[in-house]
């Protein structure tokens, strides 16, 4: 949760920290400002400008018995309206936020190197959005909409792309010299505060742990322990793997026109 630079490296342990419960808490509150400001920026420019140009692309390219016609998205092909366009951008930011807010505690059992991080982030996200955004035959966007193969590069892209440079933004800002660390804090945690209020919902709780785990030294021991190391590494390698399972089953049901009956398939 706190930022790798807080740690040693090569042990991805972080002792109790040497400063107060206050500055730890303003430290941690930067850090998930940070996370919430880039995924929500990653969000509304990936999710809601590039992939409404993704949508559209396919509406050109699919053929004409498509146009007019409704997406596995309730979408209308070749139809672009105010209304949609913004639902979308909005949708597409706060998911955003949730998602940079989840590479703050993935990062944990990530490389110990930016590079690292960010690459198998990304590699994470496309392989888990790819498998969610493309869907088995028969499925309407892909196998009405044309081709069917951009479609699966576009909608595994997009995704793969959100988290490669939410991550890569988080580190930046988030930095030791980065801008948010520079920033009056007032500013940086009520702009983080207004960014995250409404995902709380979904996100509360896991922030009041993340508070509970900096503060509390026992836990803060126990999260950075070696069975939680171990038990998050597996579980994120699990994940990655449920993702290219899930796409690969997909792909494989929209080339062969068949529906898929693979158990388990995200």
């Amino acid at each position: 949760m706190l930022s790798p630079a807080a740690r040693p490296k090569a042990t991805r342990r972080d002792p109790a920290p040497a400063t107060g419960r206050r500055e730890t808490a303003i430290r941690l509150g930067t850090t998930l400002a940070a996370a919430a400001m880039s995924g929500g920026l990653a969000g509304l420019v990936i999710g809601g400008v590039l992939g409404r140009l993704a949508m559209r692309l396919l509406a050109v390219t699919s053929p004409a018995g498509a146009q007019g016609r409704v997406t596995d998205d309730l979408a209308i092909v070749g139809r672009i309206s105010l209304t949609g366009t913004l639902g979308l951008a909005l949708f597409t930011t706060l998911v955003g936020v949730i998602g940079g807010l989840v590479y703050v505690w993935v990062r944990r059992v990530l490389p110990t190197s930016r590079a690292g991080r960010v690459l198998l982030f990304g590699v994470f996200t496309g392989s888990i959005g790819g498998a969610l955004f493309v869907h088995d035959y028969p499925s309407f966007d892909y196998t009405v909409l044309a081709p069917a193969w951009l479609a699966i590069v576009l909608f595994v892209a997009l995704p793969l792309t959100y988290g490669l440079v939410v991550s890569l933004l988080v580190e930046v800002l988030d930095a030791p010299t980065g801008l948010l660390r520079r920033a009056p804090k007032s500013v940086v945690l009520g702009a983080g505060a207004v960014v995250m209020l409404p995902t709380l919902p979904f996100t509360g709780p896991v922030i009041l742990t993340a508070f509970a785990v900096a503060l509390v030294p026992r836990l803060r021991r126990m999260w950075f322990s070696d069975l939680v190391t171990l038990a998050g590494s597996a579980l994120f390698a699990l994940l990655v793997l449920w993702g290219l399972y899930g796409l690969g089953v997909d792909i494989e049901s929209i080339a062969t026109n068949r529906p898929s009956t693979a158990p388990f398939n995200p």
